[in-house]
């Protein structure tokens, strides 16, 4: 970060220096003078830090990364009669929640047993489809466990899947108003399990 900082402050120029946020985002939108982005980025240069600083995960070559590409974007944007600032920050802190969110989710999916991992990958073993075969017998264990009937169980899983009634109707042999019914007859089933499941 402070590298691009000093690589930056070395691209300004005097002229832009008496210009607003507002109006170097109007003056980029003309000529895209790299002058500009250098100056904008070396004035908001504390207020990335800060918004960064809320923010985990996070390098520093990901947060200039991050704030140069995001700046470029909104001077190009910006509308005339809001302040930059405001927009610039909205739009960081998007971009910034979007790459943490990243980070947390490719973290989870890390395998912490590196030794049993090679051993599966040996033997042609398929650790993601594994896992959800796994997480659907369980569900699977669940419902029945709630009294469930396989023809329920099946339309259960048709919904967690995402199918429209439409399509289940047809895949199933009946119809919708008969799916209907069976939802009706399953949340009495599930009780407080089937607001987990979203019925």
């Amino acid at each position: 970060m402070q590298e691009t900082y000093k690589m930056l402050v070395g691209l300004t120029q005097d002229k832009y220096k008496d210009l607003s946020m507002e109006q170097l985002a109007l003056e980029y939108q003309k000529e895209l003078n790299p002058s500009i982005l250098a100056e904008s980025f070396v004035r908001s240069f504390n207020f990335i830090l800060q918004t960064s600083s809320h923010y985990y995960g996070l390098t520093d070559q990901d947060i200039a990364s991050y704030a140069l590409e995001r700046l470029d974007y909104c001077l190009q944007t910006y509308q005339q009669g809001n302040k930059f600032l405001t927009y610039y920050g909205t739009v960081l802190k998007n971009k910034f929640r979007e790459e943490t969110q990243y980070l947390n989710t490719h973290k989870r999916k890390a395998i912490f047993h590196s030794f049993s991992y090679e051993v599966m990958v040996d033997n042609g073993f398929d650790l993601v489809a594994n896992a959800q075969e796994d997480e659907i017998a369980n569900l699977v264990e669940d419902l029945r466990e709630h009294g469930l009937d396989d023809r329920e169980i099946k339309y259960c899983l048709y919904l967690l899947m995402g199918e429209t009634n439409a399509n289940i109707a047809k895949n199933m042999g009946c119809t919708i108003m008969t799916l209907c019914n069976m939802r009706k007859r399953m949340r009495i089933k599930l009780e407080n399990f089937a607001l987990a499941l979203g019925f």
